[in-house]
């Protein structure tokens, strides 16, 4: 579809009014219908059929799947701690129970490959885990706080005679 489309103008924007790689991919995601694999928005009904919607939607959330698996662990976890920002909820309540329902399988788009999804699965494992125990891990700055500070001054202290 050429950017001028009406669903491809909407998604645009829609995309990139969210917070993140990780947000856009539960957006894209959340327009699946788990029975039948099939991408809805009743919203864009009127400006394409539903077989437009469809390789819209699915083609894009291919395209954000392959962008976030070439994340970094680190960044990964940077932007699950956006993603839990952006929604208002308490990180550690949100990281407990991210690991305990998995809903990032869901995030996974139909025909991915099985080494692929192994791999998103444990990247998505090893995120939450590091937001988990490491919370306050310098690394998950922002990366305009990097470098961290230099320390203070040295105290040094005379050798003794």
């Amino acid at each position: 579809m050429r950017e001028t489309d009406p669903l491809s103008r909407y998604l645009s924007q829609a995309l990139s009014s969210l917070s993140g790689p990780l947000a856009s991919l539960a957006f894209l995601s959340s327009m699946r219908d788990h029975y039948n694999g099939r991408y809805i928005h009743e919203g864009w009904a009127n400006f394409g059929s539903p077989e437009q919607v469809h390789d819209m939607l699915q083609k894009t959330h291919v395209a954000v799947f392959e962008s976030v698996m070439g994340l970094s662990v680190v960044d990964l976890a940077r932007a699950l701690r956006s993603h839990i920002a952006a929604l208002g909820e308490n990180e550690a309540r949100a990281v407990a129970l991210w690991q305990e329902l998995e809903p990032y399988y869901e995030m996974i788009p139909e025909g991915c490959t099985v080494p692929a999804r192994r791999l998103f699965i444990s990247q998505m494992q090893l995120a939450l885990e590091v937001l988990a125990l490491a919370p306050e891990w310098t690394h998950l700055q922002p990366p305009g706080a990097w470098p961290p500070p230099p320390p203070g001054p040295l105290h040094l202290h005379p050798a003794p005679n």
